[in-house]
């Protein structure tokens, strides 16, 4: 696909375009006015064709690179959440639909008390902690997996070809790591932790039905006490789960 992202680029999509057009001129006046082909000198045909095709190619190229700037700016919109820059709930649901083969863990992440934090601290700092928090659960996951705004304060994450024991691993170092780093933004320095909830999809199994079962996960996981992780099929530890 052509990629026109900079004038650098134009410019030789340009030269592509002369060096095209003036062959194209040259193949039709040697085939319907050889004798003007054989009395007019090639360099005096590239210097004409060029003057004409280059500001023309000029101005499409410049058209094209607006309307590929565009289309980027869209995309980001529709698969792209706007306050923390992870994938928006849509975009993760086409991912998922369109490889129902895919397996792995499904993470649901809920940051604890988040309404006390908007009450206390007011939105701009509550949005200040979601994004800080999407922040450190992108940075620990790998490129391949995917992590999305569920809604509010609450995220899916789907670690690709995972087990049960390295799932849990993964979730158990995002829990920790944001448990022992309050989140400071302005004056204020927050004290956060998250519950989340696992489940395991296999194969060609429904996605929405991993999730389900990694939100009732995530439920128990609150119920008990919250800052913990907690698994489908598995009871939530009757001690407090340290942060550290």
């Amino acid at each position: 696909m052509l990629r026109l992202t900079n004038r650098l680029s134009i410019g030789a999509f340009c030269i592509v375009i002369a060096a095209f057009a003036t062959g194209m001129a040259t193949g039709l006046e040697y085939v319907f006015y050889p004798e003007e082909f054989a009395s007019t000198p090639s360099g005096k045909k590239a210097i004409i064709v060029s003057t004409i095709a280059i500001p023309i190619a000029w101005g499409m190229g410049e058209i094209i690179r607006k309307n590929q700037l565009l289309t980027a700016e869209l995309s980001a919109l529709v698969n792209r959440d706007r306050l923390t820059d992870v994938a928006t709930r849509d975009y993760f649901f086409a991912q998922m639909n369109a490889a129902p083969d895919a397996y792995g863990v499904s993470l649901m992440v809920d940051i604890d008390k988040f309404k006390s934090i908007n009450d206390s601290y007011g939105h701009y700092t509550g949005d200040a902690v979601i994004r800080d928090v999407a922040t450190r659960i992108k940075n620990m996951i790998r490129t391949e997996d995917i992590i999305c705004r569920f809604g509010g304060e609450e995220f899916i994450v789907f670690l690709y070809h995972q087990n049960r024991a390295t799932g849990a691993e993964t979730a158990e170092r995002m829990r920790i790591a944001i448990a022992a780093n309050p989140v400071r933004f302005q004056d204020h320095e927050i004290s956060v932790t998250v519950s989340i909830g696992g489940s395991l999809k296999d194969r060609l199994n429904d996605v929405d039905e991993a999730i389900q079962r990694a939100d009732e996960a995530l439920y128990r996981a609150k119920s008990a006490g919250r800052n913990r992780t907690v698994f489908a099929g598995e009871e939530p530890a009757r001690h407090h789960v340290p942060a550290a």
